[in-house]
């Protein structure tokens, strides 16, 4: 599953999105290695210091871990708390989103299919 339209997003926030969705998927598993940032940009023909900035972003919410020397790997996932800052701070960004959306009128079926599509990569 593509997210759609991640252009408007900084390159790395769209690889950030990119290593959570294979990770939702079962293409990354817990343990799996990710390519160097040399490597990671050689693919995703991203400069190193976008990859680096992305892989950071992935440490420091706790989705990667990088040993020295040895490389970087998808962590095991655990349940977030119900109240942890990351979970609190999307949890407004969902609701923001949800605004704009009554706003526009999208009914709640739409909505909820949209999460439907989201979680369980069906067909659109």
């Amino acid at each position: 599953m593509q997210v759609n339209d991640q252009s408007s997003l900084p390159y790395y926030e769209q690889l950030v999105l990119r290593v959570k969705q294979q990770i939702v998927q079962g293409i990354l598993r817990p343990g799996d290695r990710l390519p160097s940032v040399r490597e990671m940009a050689r693919q995703e023909q991203l400069n190193p210091n976008t990859v680096s900035k992305a892989y950071k972003q992935l440490e420091s919410q706790h989705v990667i871990l990088t040993v020295h020397g040895k490389g970087t790997y998808v962590r095991e996932t655990t349940a977030p708390a119900g109240d942890s800052a990351q979970v609190v701070a999307t949890k407004k960004q969902l609701l923001t989103l949800l605004t704009e959306i009554q706003y526009l009128g999208v009914p709640l079926e739409d909505v909820v299919s949209w999460i439907k599509v989201a979680y369980e990569g069906e067909a659109q």
